[in-house]
């Protein structure tokens, strides 16, 4: 029989080495060829614009499933994924208190407008990609929805990871541009870079801060409103043994004075999370 001290001496041993050796395993995504990955994500953004003494407020929830099927993988260990959406509800109020919904799974409930442009997006491929196992896009092979620049500066599974690993209290930084497309710029670049710190690593889950600045920004202050949803912080956990991001948690509370003048205001601000459906 094992005595309590011994199945407790035994017990910490494990998780010594289940914990060094994810710190000494080079954190990497394994991608594996029909691999399916869902994730649920929500995401509520507030924006409140205040001028010449009135004030516009405005939001939006969104409920989607990203899909995301491996294709291919290469020998040097790059996928070729392929994004869709088999869920998506979205539901913005106005400024002057209209509600406008897209509800996938209840289209005959929905706003006749947004049925007629988001459900072509619904069940489709929106892109197709090539992504190494540090989780940076080596191509944009197809995009069906929005720019192919946007996956510069927001990366898939938003986290780029070193090369050489993760070790607790690691640093690392990833440089990139940010490019306003119509309608929001017509085509701008902003260099930008994020970094990663590792908060923790606990058995084979590491916990990832991430922050993210603009180097530069625009002399005027309007042509920096576009910019602020561009800078998100927050927090990953990765999965060191499955190779894949397990949650995401992110926020922007940012705000502008002066945009339209004196006396004016611009505050945006957005909440994400991202968490994989393990278990679909």
């Amino acid at each position: 029989m094992i005595r309590a001290g011994s199945l407790a001496t035994l017990t910490a041993l494990l998780l010594l080495t289940s914990t060094v050796l994810a710190q000494n395993t080079p954190a990497r995504f394994r991608w594996q060829p029909g691999q399916v990955l869902n994730y649920k994500v929500e995401q509520l953004t507030t924006v409140s614009d205040a001028a010449e003494g009135t004030k516009a407020d405005s939001s939006t929830k969104l409920s989607e499933i990203k899909r995301w099927q491996v294709l291919a993988v290469d020998a040097a260990g790059v996928a070729t994924v392929q994004l869709s959406l088999p869920s998506l509800r979205l539901e913005t109020t106005t400024p002057g208190g209209d509600v406008l919904l897209f509800d996938s799974a209840n289209p005959d409930k929905s706003n006749a407008q947004l049925r007629e442009q988001l459900s072509k997006y619904v069940n489709a491929p929106l892109a197709i990609l090539r992504i190494d196992s540090l989780g940076k896009v080596v191509e944009v092979k197809e995009c069906k929805h929005g720019s192919a620049r946007k996956f510069e500066a927001e990366l898939p599974f938003i986290v780029a990871l070193p090369a050489e690993g993760i070790r607790m209290g690691q640093s690392w930084e990833r440089p990139y541009q940010v490019t306003l497309d119509p309608p929001q710029g017509t085509g701008e670049k902003y260099p930008a870079v994020q970094k990663f710190t590792c908060k923790a690593i606990q058995g084979t889950v590491a916990s990832l801060a991430l922050t993210t600045t603009l180097k530069s920004l625009p002399e005027a202050v309007a042509d920096q409103v576009p910019l602020l949803q561009m800078q998100p912080e927050g927090e990953i956990v990765f999965d060191l043994q499955t190779g894949c991001v397990r949650k995401v948690q992110m926020q922007i509370d940012k705000e502008l004075k002066g945009h339209q003048g004196e006396g004016s205001s611009y505050r945006f601000k957005s909440s994400y999370t991202q968490e994989w459906m393990a278990n679909n």
